[in-house]
């Protein structure tokens, strides 16, 4: 019997590939855990916000000096290698943009463009993980923060479509699965939605006329973003194994909201914090349009590469262009930080870090394969 490396006609992987797939994926973990080594290995202080001893953060591992006031999120970790490619180093004598890869899966990459300092980081799925992507940042950062996101989502109702940039412009409400519904019995609504919290509206026209010059008017829409506590029940998923009684959830909030255009799992709550920041952080959100909703259909992968980087330029173009106050003395600090240790650094990062790159190259290399998989049976 012949085994073929690809695969078979229910799109299955065979054994063979099975099997080297799960030794990369474990060697890819036993590199993460060499990288984090080094701070995690440390004693950690102040259960209320844990940090070690040199000042790292519990779960991006990130410290004073690693991260920009100037902040492009995003869920994937392939998305943030891939738009980390459009910077530069942060100071003379680092052949890479600073990189520091969490024991938990955060990627922060920090470097210039068009000689301004940004970070990318990515916040991985959730609004739990948001959070910690928010709060960290804001304990290592002196000065006022912007913070976009880029994430990917459904498009809920026309005008919004499959491959346009779908521009948060009038905020975010959140959709909550009600565990009261099933437990009480007595009509309780099983999912409740939030009013609005709305985005910077600098940040957001700033977004939107970045987004024109690169996309055109006809593939940005601007409207009021949903962010789900799940990807299945809370948006209105439909499948026989649960009772999630969501059959017309995506309907009413469409009914109630006629400008809601996308859901996802994220914005929601980087709003939140922003407004609860007490002025100290400015955020903004815009999603591609993954799939429609409303016709089932999927945006094509090799699409979704291009948009990612558009849309990473357009990111880095509003951010790069917004006053922050306290932004120049902290761009200053950052790079004078990264130009003493440059001496000493391999490829942007520490040696006892040296083996970030290679984890980071290793972790996406999966996708990256796929990827041009694709690209070459399009061809």
């Amino acid at each position: 019997m012949r085994c073929h490396a690809g695969p078979d006609a229910r799109g299955a992987l065979s054994r063979p590939r099975q099997l080297r797939t799960l030794l990369d994926v474990q060697s890819v973990h036993r590199d993460i855990r060499a990288a984090a080594e080094g701070r995690m290995s440390q004693n950690v202080s102040n259960a209320n916000f844990p940090t070690t001893a040199d000042g790292c953060t519990y779960h991006l591992g990130t410290k004073r000096g690693q991260v920009a006031n100037r902040i492009l999120t995003v869920g994937s970790v392939a998305r943030a290698e891939m738009l980390t490619k459009l910077l530069t180093p942060l100071a003379p004598g680092m052949s890479h943009p600073l990189t520091v890869l969490s024991s938990r899966g955060f990627l922060t990459s920090t470097g210039l463009y068009n000689g301004v300092p940004v970070s990318i980081v990515s916040h991985l799925m959730g609004m739990p993980n948001m959070d910690f992507m928010v709060r960290e940042c804001r304990a290592v950062v002196s000065g006022t923060m912007a913070v976009v996101r880029l994430g990917t989502c459904g498009a809920l109702q026309r005008p919004a479509k499959l491959g346009d940039l779908l521009v948060a412009s009038k905020g975010c409400i959140n959709v909550r699965r009600n565990p009261d519904a099933w437990t009480l019995g007595n009509g309780t609504p099983p999912y409740t939605s939030s009013l609005p919290v709305m985005a910077d509206a600098q940040l957001s026209a700033a977004l939107v006329d970045e987004a024109v010059k690169e996309l055109g008017q006809q593939h940005v829409v601007e409207g009021l973003n949903a962010t789900a506590d799940s990807f299945y029940s809370s948006q209105g998923r439909l499948g026989g194994d649960f009772d999630d009684r969501n059959d017309a959830l995506v309907s009413d909030l469409c009914e109630a909201h006629p400008d809601l255009i996308s859901m996802e799992m994220e914005t929601f709550q980087m709003l939140d914090l922003a407004r609860c920041s007490r002025g100290t952080i400015r955020a903004a959100s815009m999603c591609i349009a993954l799939a429609e909703r409303y016709s089932n259909a999927f945006l094509e992968h090799t699409r979704l590469g291009q948009m990612e980087a558009a849309a990473g330029r357009v990111a880095f173009a509003a951010l790069t262009k917004m006053e922050l106050v306290g932004s120049g003395e902290w761009d200053e600090e950052l790079v004078a930080a990264n130009m003493a240790l440059a001496a000493g650094r391999v490829n942007g990062v520490s040696p006892v870090g040296s083996a970030y790159f290679d984890s980071i190259d290793r972790l996406v290399a999966p996708e990256k394969a796929r990827r041009a998989d694709l690209e070459r049976r399009a061809e």
